[in-house]
């Protein structure tokens, strides 16, 4: 179990969470095909096998250098709206941390946070568009609340995931506001969305990887 993340563990965890990734891209790409444009899945074979090439190559100096890094790989080798989304989580979340030598549960919950206002400022979406932001922000809300109530990083990690998931699931019944699938309109109702399914993935793997 870690109550903190040095830039070694982060190292490891964010190769863990592409290893989670790539395995999904088939799922991601058949879930992006349904309503979406169906690049997903070679996104993020393409992203993460670049951020793991960072991770592994980089020899960064500290925590910011390292996710700014892997946000930068991510946007270099995978030109995409789910590219450019995830290029602008690494690089917000790398803000946070700028001159720290650990993540710490209030980090943690800023990283996060940070995160989402990028995305949304990016894509100008919100939750109940039926994007990746209806996983996202519940898991934000949580994460920042635990963080507050004094529990510890596993405890916060299982708190966002679980608001995760219910985002995810919830989306499932609503009408696509956003990105490509806007146009199909209500035949996006009652299908999972790929971006928020995407989230759950990396926010389950984040948290197993935490919690050990």
């Amino acid at each position: 179990m870690k109550t903190t993340l040095t830039k070694e563990a982060l190292s490891e965890l964010l190769l863990a969470v592409s290893d989670a990734m790539i395995e999904s891209k088939e799922k991601l790409g058949e879930l992006d095909s349904v309503i979406g444009d169906g690049d997903l899945g070679v996104t993020v074979f393409l992203g993460f096998n670049a951020v793991k090439k960072s991770v592994n190559e980089g020899n960064y100096g500290d925590i910011q250098g390292l996710l700014q890094g892997c946000g930068m790989a991510f946007a270099e080798n995978a030109a995409s709206t789910f590219g450019a989304v995830m290029s602008t989580m690494f690089l917000r979340a790398g803000r946070v941390v700028k001159g720290k030598t650990k993540i710490e549960v209030a980090d943690a919950a800023s990283m996060l946070q940070a995160a989402v206002e990028g995305v949304q400022q990016r894509g100008k979406a919100k939750q109940g568009d039926k994007t990746l932001l209806d996983a996202l922000i519940p898991a934000s809300q949580a994460l920042t609340e635990a963080a507050s109530m004094g529990l510890s990083l596993p405890e916060c990690m299982n708190a966002a995931l679980n608001e995760a998931k219910i985002g995810a699931e919830t989306a499932i019944m609503l009408k696509s506001r956003a990105g490509r699938s806007e146009w199909m309109g209500d035949r996006t109702i009652g299908v999972r969305d790929a971006g928020a399914e995407a989230m759950v993935i990396l926010l389950e793997t984040t948290t197993n990887f935490i919690s050990k």
